[in-house]
């Protein structure tokens, strides 16, 4: 009882630290709620695209071309990367088309030419690239009779202008999905936040040699002790968690949180709060300062939250960036919010790599928490 209650005074002493993360993701989940206009459907689409042709314009490389002028709000203009960039993320681009050198040359004798692709987020990116792939899976198919060139461009021009005009729609309102991934991904840099500090805090004031000392005569077992400090942990880490989602509620709707996607995203956070417990236990060892704890955080949770695309989406982000963040959990927790989004069926080939993301974020838990045993017996050898 009188660990307990020490344990909560603490809380209380530094509820500032849980108040000030908690307004921004607050005021980050009303902005985020408010910023997309919910859409049913999408029809008669023409998509914004961007096209960088490295082949002849002659054959079924023309031909590809002049399908995705007819199909497509063709623009141009974007040769600057750092101005296609910011494109990509104002979504004033839908998708960047880079047709490879010898397109139609390849294309005619059926070795399947890559087409590269980079999109904005979103449905209209993914139904944009959809217009692309219908070309290409056409000229395949017909590639594979071995026709000439030209044989094979009439054949595809007749194929797709018999087609029924395609009338766009979206299955899923992927918009409102969005703005609960980036709640949910924003809550990466708050859930750090809160737990660092307070468990830090916390666990630091009883681990401090004077404090232990004392505690090592006292009349309570050290052991269990440290026994009754973690389930206080444990009960603050579930109930904050509980918190932000019920918080979730409110900011993006019963209709996005009654569904599978959203206990998809709850699932996740709380795995994800369950890794943020055991680091904050992992560095609460060191019996830091008060201002160094408040110092580390920043760095772990803001340091987290900008390499891993909690702040800036991951596809923005440069590629060795992106490679330094896959040692770090945020990445995969992020990742499967951005997974969970794009969900327009639920079957294996899209549930299985988000359940493993989730696994991925639960063995850094299990990593932290034997390193933080090992710390500790040397560190208890040592004194």
């Amino acid at each position: 009882m009188i660990v307990s209650k020490a344990f909560w005074k603490i809380v209380l002493k530094n509820i500032g630290a849980i108040i000030t993360p908690t307004i921004v993701l607050l005021m980050f989940g009303t902005i985020s709620a408010s910023s997309t206009v919910t859409t049913a459907q999408y029809e008669a689409c023409r998509p914004s695209i961007v096209i960088f042709n490295h082949d002849e314009n002659v054959g079924l490389t023309k031909h590809f071309v002049e399908y995705l002028k007819k199909n497509a709000e063709v623009k141009t203009g974007y040769e600057d990367n750092d101005r296609l960039k910011d494109a990509l993320f104002y979504e004033e681009v839908s998708v960047v088309v880079e047709i490879p050198e010898n397109f139609h040359k390849d294309m005619a004798l059926g070795h399947k030419p890559e087409i590269k692709m980079r999109s904005s987020a979103g449905y209209v990116a993914e139904l944009s690239k959809v217009v692309v792939r219908r070309y290409l899976s056409v000229a395949e198919g017909y590639a594979a009779t071995n026709l000439s060139e030209q044989a094979l461009v009439e054949k595809v021009d007749a194929a797709i202008t018999n087609d029924v005009e395609t009338e766009m729609k979206s299955a899923v309102d992927t918009s409102k999905f969005a703005k609960a991934s980036r709640y949910y991904s924003f809550a990466n840099y708050t859930i750090l936040s809160c737990f660092i500090t307070i468990i830090c805090l916390i666990m630091s004031s009883f681990n401090r040699e004077q404090i232990r000392k004392r505690n090592l005569v006292g009349a309570i077992d050290i052991k269990k002790m440290n026994r009754i400090l973690l389930k206080n942990c444990c009960v603050y880490a579930v109930g904050a968690w509980a918190f932000y989602v019920i918080v979730s509620f409110f900011t993006l709707g019963t209709d996005v949180m009654f569904t599978t996607q959203g206990l998809l995203y709850a699932a996740n956070s709380l795995v994800f709060a369950a890794v943020a417990t055991t680091i904050a236990y992992l560095v609460s060892i060191f019996a830091l300062s008060a201002g160094a704890v408040n110092g580390l955080q920043n760095v772990l949770a803001l340091g987290s939250s900008f390499l891993c695309g909690a702040f800036v989406p991951a596809e923005y982000l440069p590629e060795s960036v992106l490679a330094f963040a896959h040692v770090l959990p945020s990445y995969y927790y992020i990742d499967a919010n951005d997974r969970i989004m794009k969900i327009q069926q639920f079957d294996a080939d899209t549930l299985l790599p988000i359940f493993l993301e989730m696994i991925a974020v639960a063995g850094f838990a299990v990593a932290f928490v034997v390193l933080a045993n090992i710390i500790s017996k040397k560190r208890q050898k040592i004194a």
